[in-house]
């Protein structure tokens, strides 16, 4: 039996930085599905409550619901990592659970050890197999 693809939204008010992260992913995590993508935060809350992503990328501006406010209606349902041009709101970012908190532009090197702990906290998440048979 092999696991199931780990799967992520993409919420950015930017379309060429959305794709521009899901190019960069697809680098460094290759097994990684985007299974969603939002143009603001009202969006990625909907996405997300229809699609049940492991993980979500969320900028921090976005028009309507900021991403610092659909980080406190996803809260721990998914690893979130905030993606930003703007460092100030680290702060309540890790207030809400964050594993991660990138800043625009995002540097590859970077991007892979964010990957890096979310892979080893969806391995942690996953059930222990059974070795004894």
């Amino acid at each position: 039996m092999t696991p199931q693809r780990p799967t992520a939204l993409i919420a950015d008010d930017e379309p060429l930085l959305r794709g521009a992260l899901e190019r960069m992913l697809a680098q460094v995590w290759p097994e990684l599905q985007i299974v969603a993508r939002a143009r603001n935060g009202r969006e990625a809350i909907e996405l997300f409550e229809t699609q049940r992503p492991d993980v979500c990328f969320l900028d921090v501006q976005m028009p309507g619901k900021t991403g610092v406010e659909a980080a406190r209606q996803i809260g721990r349902r998914a690893h979130l990592v905030f993606v930003t041009a703007y460092d100030e709101y680290a702060v309540q970012a890790f207030a809400q659970g964050v594993l991660d908190y990138l800043v625009k532009p995002i540097e590859p090197g970077r991007l892979a050890d964010t990957a890096s702990r979310l892979q080893e906290r969806l391995r942690a998440a996953q059930p222990a197999l059974n070795t004894e048979s």
